[in-house]
């Protein structure tokens, strides 16, 4: 195999990971460890196959950013921890850049989806007071769950589908 056609079945391997992750999300609201591990092993094989064993650890600081800079966002009940999981293996896959990015505009497209579901489900007012009711509280030092004590459950969203839709957006914004 050359190195476009394993660089093409990498990233084909990982649209794969991520569309099961969605189907998985939907089906059970959680992200099996099972798909992470496949994803990242796949990930750490691409890479060495693609950059040799010196990418190794490249790409384990690509898988472990995620948990590091999103952990914050899991403790606080605002981002689930298949989630985060999600962004190591895309980590792994990508370079830093495209990591980023990926957060970034998944962060974007999820906050673009949970007001189309507010709108939708006429709560928008609501749900903002209950948002700055939150963030109130973390200010003054009462760290809390979001999940558990403000969200209401109509609201919750599958975030794999930002993650996904995210990483096509960034994917189609490096070839225009």
């Amino acid at each position: 195999c050359n190195l476009n056609e394993m660089q093409t079945a990498s990233i084909l391997t990982l649209y794969m990971i991520l569309f099961t992750a969605v189907i998985q999300d939907f089906m059970c609201m959680k992200i099996s460890n099972r798909l992470i591990l496949m994803g990242l092993f796949c990930s750490i094989a691409f890479g060495i196959s693609i950059g040799g064993v010196p990418q190794i650890i490249y790409i384990l600081w690509n898988i472990s950013f995620p948990v590091i800079i999103l952990y914050l966002l899991y403790v606080l009940g605002i981002l689930g921890a298949g989630d985060i999981k999600l962004f190591s293996v895309i980590g792994g896959f990508t370079n830093f850049k495209t990591l980023t990015d990926c957060i970034l505009a998944a962060l974007l497209v999820g906050a673009i989806i949970s007001v189309g579901k507010m709108l939708y489900n006429r709560n928008l007012q609501f749900s903002l007071f209950k948002g700055s009711v939150f963030i109130r509280e973390l200010l003054h030092g009462n760290f809390m769950s979001y999940r558990k004590s403000m969200a209401q459950k109509e609201n919750l969203m599958h975030f794999s589908v930002a993650i996904l839709l995210g990483f096509m957006v960034v994917r189609v914004r490096m070839y225009m």
